[in-house]
């Protein structure tokens, strides 16, 4: 009887032993548990935040490219719509031209045919000036048959002159025959407007043969040559 109530305690004591070690085990796995999710939910946020950046950037960068695509082609609608008006500005100052120079020569043409016989002789007279002077001595000066007259007391120095134009004007050979000055009206008339087609070109920020070219594009009738 009292070798049994001996071990009653012993036996108990084992028992509360166990319960100790399993309480720890079991407490042991819970905070392993816990450092498992809390890493796992770390890993998961990494990955999540990961996504998002990788997510945002790529949108920045749509976005980005959408951006410069849209520059890029505002840009070009832009360059378009300029070179349009300074197109259009090109022709109407082409327009200008071909109306202001056709009404010049059908006053020139007026004053030539007899319209201001002095106003014709004083300007036969200067372009003739003109010419010999340019050629130099020796020079032959051509005019129509009907403006000899007129041009010979403008003749330089052992200048001759010939009646063999058909059309007004002067045209002033050099004794070698090498070089020539045109003073027909047309030629002169000519040389004036691709000046002015200059001109306006400079104005409106484009190349001369611009303004030129549009009048080229519309057909114009030529008009006839005058006999003298």
């Amino acid at each position: 009887m009292r070798a049994a109530r001996d071990g009653t305690p012993t036996a108990m004591s084992d028992t509360a032993g166990r319960e100790e070690v399993l309480r720890a085990i079991a407490a042991e796995a819970r905070r392993e548990a816990e450092g498992l999710l809390e890493e796992a939910d770390s890993q998961a946020a990494a990955i999540v935040d990961g996504a998002r950046r990788s997510v945002a950037d790529r949108v920045a960068a749509a976005v980005g490219l959408a951006g410069e695509e849209a520059r890029t082609e505002a840009a070009r609608v832009v360059n378009g719509a300029r070179r349009r008006l300074v197109h259009r500005r090109a022709e109407l100052a082409s327009r200008r031209l071909d109306e202001v120079f056709d009404e010049a020569a059908r006053r020139l043409d007026v004053i030539a045919s007899g319209g201001d016989p002095g106003r014709w002789a004083r300007a036969m007279a200067a372009l003739v000036r003109e010419g010999c002077q340019r050629a130099g001595p020796g020079a032959t000066v051509e005019v129509r048959a009907a403006d000899v007259r007129l041009v010979q007391p403008a003749l330089a120095p052992r200048a001759s002159v010939v009646g063999t134009l058909r059309e007004p004007g002067v045209r002033v050979r050099s004794a070698d025959g090498r070089g020539e000055v045109d003073g027909r009206l047309a030629a002169r008339l000519e040389r004036a407007r691709s000046a002015m087609a200059c001109q306006v070109a400079a104005t409106l920020g484009i190349a001369s043969g611009e303004v030129l070219a549009s009048a080229a594009a519309e057909p114009r009738p030529a008009a006839p040559a005058r006999e003298g």
